[in-house]
């Protein structure tokens, strides 16, 4: 937390902040958000135009992204009115942000956003609203979405464990190799490196994630290698 609180601060200090490129924007609200400051990082949203870039990052998946951030805090801390609430609205619009009027709909039915608002409901209480989630999220079978397919199916009755190991197994080995085919290797270095740490494959996962910071950023490949590294620290 406190490191992302520094690089928020480092990036605070580009002159007229509300002209500043879409990518510094995303990366700051990424960082606030990463240390707690909900508040600014959703202020950051407003009052900016968002062009679409091929092959840029998605506004959206950042709005989701720290809204997803907030809820989760607000149910590890306790406070389950807010993070319930925050869950049920998570895709709603918000009136004056034009780009949550669509196309949200795919990011929040993937099987990390499934999973994440599973184990909120799941905390506060919310068995059923829980379960639906988890079936959702392990449905899943893209290899960059198998971890988190995964993690739900643990939550379910008949889980098998050696059919999942295979599968994620399966999983690394075509992240492996599209980390050097795609044109986006970071997103796929960091995919290889979670599914090698949930595999045991500790040193594996640490080279990877290391090789995802210091290749261009995709598909906010260095703030999900951020939150996984500070995952495994804990």
């Amino acid at each position: 937390m406190r490191a992302a609180r520094e690089r928020g601060e480092a990036l605070e200090k580009y002159p007229q902040l509300d002209t500043a490129p879409p990518a510094l924007i995303f990366e700051l609200a990424l960082n606030l958000a990463e240390a707690g400051d909900f508040d600014r990082a959703t202020k950051l949203f407003h009052n900016h135009f968002f062009p679409r870039e091929e092959g840029g990052t998605n506004v959206r998946q950042v709005w989701i992204e720290v809204q997803l951030l907030r809820i989760l805090a607000a149910a590890k801390e306790g406070h389950c009115g807010d993070a319930l609430a925050g869950a049920e609205h998570l895709g709603s619009e918000v009136p004056d942000l034009a780009f949550t009027r669509d196309g949200l709909e795919p990011i929040l039915q993937s099987a990390r956003t499934s999973y994440l608002l599973g184990a909120v409901f799941a905390s506060c209480g919310k068995a059923n609203e829980a379960k639906a989630k988890f079936e959702l999220a392990s449905t899943a079978s893209a290899p960059d979405q198998i971890k988190w397919a995964w993690l739900a199916a643990r939550k379910l009755p008949a889980f098998n464990q050696a059919q999942w190991q295979d599968r994620l197994q399966t999983s690394l080995e075509q992240a492996e190799s599209r980390s050097n085919t795609s044109s986006y290797p970071s997103w796929w270095e960091y995919t290889a490196a979670s599914l090698a740490q949930e595999l045991g494959r500790s040193s594996e996962a640490d080279i990877r994630f290391r090789k995802a910071l210091l290749l261009p950023d995709r598909m906010l490949a260095y703030h999900f290698t951020r939150l996984a590294k500070s995952e495994a620290a804990q």
